[in-house]
């Protein structure tokens, strides 16, 4: 990592060097420039026979900079494994049988603890079944009519403007003709009374499937206390319902087999960090650092590495 402003810095050789690169990769002067961080018309002057009429210098330096960041991240690239997709865990499979009842036509709720792999589990199922759409609520999009929006959106409708009248029409008669239609809603802690009552509506009248994935307070809305009433109709109609704070033992042990650890010791320190907040994304977290520290040693990962990784991460002792 080295500072242009602190080195001679050849202006042919970085001009050369960009002209190759855009030549290899096949790419425009516009998308180099949003690579670089200069303007198009700039630095197409720079690559030309004629050059750039201004400081040559200063953009020299900036691909210079560019050259670096490629090179830093190609050596992370060879130090780290590749992060394992979706994997089956118990979690999944049981999740996976809960969407499958939704998709009948169903009212579901998975109430789970972070990094048991909910989200990738929608995602998924969404990518393998038909007629079933997977949309994540912020904040944002807590009231009715951001909620609508970000619906319509996941169906694939551009830009969908309108009154929530209208945009629950438009919703009604997507799913209207659809076989075994079915919305997940990843996040749903976010949903406001009015948001979740607008939903269940679209069950009622085309009976299209609805999941609610999100937190353990999603539940705990739809259960607890003074607000159970508010949440009556939609309570009532909820057919299936997860509810787990913590990973599976089987499900610590699907991550392991996903990322090739075999060690003991190793898997059972992995165990102890799934159990702490986090969960199996803590986990990923603390095997894609260990494999980078293992690499660097050029051995295989051993609890050591292990430990150490999840002491930069966690920035506290290692686990007893």
């Amino acid at each position: 990592m080295n500072d242009p402003a602190a080195q001679p810095i050849d202006i042919e050789e970085q001009r050369n060097w960009l002209i190759d690169f855009r030549n290899q990769q096949g790419l425009s002067w516009s998308e180099v420039s949003k690579r670089i961080g200069v303007p198009s018309g700039t630095l197409s002057q720079f690559g030309s026979e004629k050059g750039y009429s201004g400081d040559e210098l200063k953009l020299a330096g900036k691909v210079f900079q560019y050259r670096q960041l490629i090179a830093a991240q190609a050596a992370i690239d060879i130090e780290a494994p590749e992060a394992p997709g979706f994997f089956e865990t118990q979690t999944s499979k049981q999740l996976g049988h809960v969407l499958a009842m939704a998709q009948r036509g169903r009212i579901v709720v998975a109430a789970l603890g972070p990094g048991l792999g909910k989200t990738m589990t929608a995602k998924q199922y969404a990518a393998c079944y038909p007629n079933v759409f997977h949309c994540t609520m912020t904040p944002s999009t807590a009231g009715v009519n951001n909620m609508q929006i970000e619906v319509l959106e996941a169906m694939g409708e551009r830009d969908p403007v309108g009154t929530p009248q209208k945009l629950t029409r438009r919703i009604r008669e997507r799913v209207r003709n659809m076989r075994n239609p079915l919305l997940i809603l990843d996040e749903a802690q976010h949903l406001s009374e009015k948001a979740l009552e607008e939903i269940r509506g679209w069950n009622d009248s085309e009976g299209l499937g609805i999941a609610l994935f999100g937190n353990e307070s999603v539940l705990q809305r739809l259960e607890g206390g003074n607000r159970r009433a508010a949440f009556a109709q939609l309570f009532s109609r909820v057919s299936l319902r997860v509810v787990r704070s913590q990973p599976l033992r089987a499900d610590i042990d699907a991550l392991a087999q996903a990322w090739k650890i075999f060690d003991d010791e190793a898997v059972g320190y992995l165990h102890r960090i799934c159990m702490t907040p986090g969960g199996l994304r803590s986990g990923s977290m603390a095997l894609e650092l260990a494999w980078m520290l293992a690499a660097s040693e050029g051995q295989p990962l051993n609890l050591g590495h292990l430990q150490d990784a999840w002491a930069q991460l966690s920035n506290s002792k290692v686990l007893g």
